[in-house]
């Protein structure tokens, strides 16, 4: 698990290093006219990097546990609470900049809904990492209950 955790962290790296600003030269030299979106979408883009680097961190952590076999702690469902907000906060700096941009001129209505598409992801992951957090403190309940008992 931590492998697929590296490597998706490297990804991103990758696409943030290279792929990205890759993206926005290609853009500007395509379309001259609307040069001036790009500075905002970059500025916003690698704002919501961010949080996605710091939810791999979590995401480490979380799997460093399983393997020492403490997959139903409290810590690992504090550590699925704060994913989840994580991935709310993202969604919704991501939603209302798109929203603003849209408004500002410098999004286009095909990308707004594109941009809807990201947003409802990012609410999936948070309502899946939240249950999950629910889920694995009850767990962690039972578990020391269990352990308490024997």
């Amino acid at each position: 698990m931590t492998i697929v955790i590296a490597g998706a962290t490297i990804i991103g790296i990758i696409c943030c290093a290279y792929v990205i600003p890759e993206l926005a030269r290609t853009f500007k030299s395509n379309y001259p006219e609307m040069e001036h979106w790009v500075l905002p979408w970059m500025i916003l883009i690698y704002t919501c990097a961010v949080p996605c680097f710091v939810a791999m961190v979590i995401s480490w952590k979380i799997a460093v546990n399983i393997g020492k076999d403490k997959s139903f702690t409290m810590e690992n469902s504090k550590l699925f609470k704060i994913y989840s907000i994580l991935a709310l906060a993202d969604s919704a700096v991501f939603l209302v900049t798109s929203i603003v941009f849209w408004l500002a001129g410098i999004n286009h209505p095909g990308l707004l809904l594109i941009d809807f598409l990201i947003v409802f992801a990012g609410i999936a992951v948070f309502v899946c990492t939240s249950a999950l957090s629910y889920l694995v403190a009850k767990a962690a309940d039972l578990q020391e209950d269990s352990d308490l008992t024997i």
